[in-house]
């Protein structure tokens, strides 16, 4: 059920993002239950559910069931995180997954020679066991694919990520111009009542001055950096052909017997 008017007088709501007004946007039924109501910036457009009570609920299992595209999801990130390593980062030491479901991205990376590493709050670690993160570790790169939507808290949430690494490489759509209603747009994905925070570019670069970073974005991958980088280079290693050809020019040595080493000590 959908409906574009509160029932009763709302009070006030601050964007997590930037901490203007946000005005009641509309109300949609989540997991197919619970009527919530969303809320959208006078200034950045950011989109923010009420406070999200059915989480616990929606995280029941960690990767939805309507997720059908999380293997072939993974098999393009592990493409585009290569070459953004190899056109920015080819000296990196380390890395983390964050928010990483059950491994198979680490374990892709590893496959190619990258040394990532493993973090996630709700999925266990069934294909990059052996390799989860050390929080006292600074890492050169941390990834956050399709986190940063689940983020109840952004501002905090996202200071977390930026303590870990200068680089964090992430992707998330963000929302279209015109603003899709809430029945319009896949992305706002109720029924699973996992996504409750929608960026746009605005409040994207909100972040990124926030927390003293560039930000180069291509479609739905973003990169909040401390370093300059070529906004050219980084469209080119972000779109999957032309990473293929980027991936192609540089060659690492796979990480599997070193891993099968380490696991059988």
């Amino acid at each position: 059920m959908i409906d574009s008017a509160p029932t009763l007088k709302l009070p006030p709501v601050t964007c997590k993002v930037c901490a203007e007004l946000s005005r009641f946007f509309g109300r949609i039924e989540v997991l197919t239950k619970y009527p919530v109501q969303y809320f959208r910036c006078e200034r950045c457009g950011f989109i923010q559910t009420e406070a999200p009570y059915w989480l616990e609920e929606a995280y029941s299992t960690a990767i939805a069931r309507q997720d059908v595209g999380v293997m072939q999801r993974n098999l393009v990130n592990c493409e585009l995180t290569s070459s953004v390593v190899n056109l920015f980062y080819p000296k990196i030491a380390n890395a983390v997954d964050f928010g990483a479901g059950h491994g198979v991205f680490v374990r892709l990376m590893r496959d190619r020679g990258y040394n990532f590493f493993w973090f996630d709050r709700y999925a266990s670690n069934d294909y990059a066991r052996g390799f989860e993160y050390n929080n006292k570790v600074r890492y050169d790169l941390l990834t956050a694919f399709e986190v940063l939507e689940h983020l109840s808290d952004p501002v905090h949430e996202l200071s977390e990520l930026m303590e870990l690494s200068d680089n964090v490489f992430v992707s998330t759509y963000t929302v279209p111009d015109p603003v899709p209603a809430l029945a319009d747009w896949w992305y706002y994905s109720p029924i699973t009542g996992q996504h409750i925070s929608f960026y746009t570019r605005q409040s994207l670069e909100i972040l990124a001055a926030r927390f003293k970073r560039r930000l180069f974005s291509q479609g739905a991958y973003h990169l909040f950096t401390k370093e300059p980088h070529s906004k050219i280079l980084f469209q080119i290693a972000t779109r999957p052909r032309l990473a293929r050809i980027v991936n192609q020019m540089f060659r690492r040595t796979s990480l599997i017997d070193a891993d099968l080493t380490a696991m059988t000590r």
